[in-house]
Order: C-alpha cells, then sequence, then structure tokens
C-alpha cells in the first residue's frame, strides 16, 4: 500500500470523529501498531481485547488508544 492510500484511509476514519489529534507509531520488532487519541502520552489505565489482536486502552472512561497485535499479518483492503 503507498503512504497516500494509507493516509487517505486513515484520513476517512478519523475527519468528523472529534479527536483532538491521531498519533500512530509502528514498533517493527513487536509487529505492533500504536494508535494514540491523545496529544500528549497518557498512561492507560485499563484495556480490553475488543477483536483479534486489537487492544482498545482506557484511561478512565476516556478511549486514549488502540493497539493492533502482528499488525503486518492483518489483512490489507483493495489497493
Amino acid at each position: 500500500m503507498s503512504y497516500i492510500k494509507l493516509a487517505e484511509a486513515v484520513s476517512q476514519a478519523v475527519v468528523g470523529s472529534g479527536l483532538p489529534l491521531l498519533r500512530v507509531s509502528y514498533d517493527p520488532i513487536g509487529d505492533v501498531l500504536y494508535v494514540h487519541f491523545t496529544e500528549q502520552p497518557v498512561a492507560a489505565d485499563d484495556s480490553e481485547f475488543v477483536g483479534e489482536d486489537t487492544v482498545v486502552r482506557y484511561c478512565g472512561s476516556e478511549v486514549v488508544g488502540v493497539t493492533i497485535l502482528n499488525a503486518s499479518r492483518r489483512k490489507r483492503g483493495k489497493e
């Protein structure tokens, strides 16, 4: 997938969501994708698996991020 198509897919997912900022980082050694929904790093105090290899992270009742395990093995959409 090209960087442009990836950016377009991300923009479609977050535009209009009301999120102040979206930060994304990828750990190639652990094959983990981190999506953060806060402007500053926030330590989560709770988390839950919501799907295969997908974890939602919370601080109180606020969702502060999503972690996707085995990110490179996820099915890609049409390119």
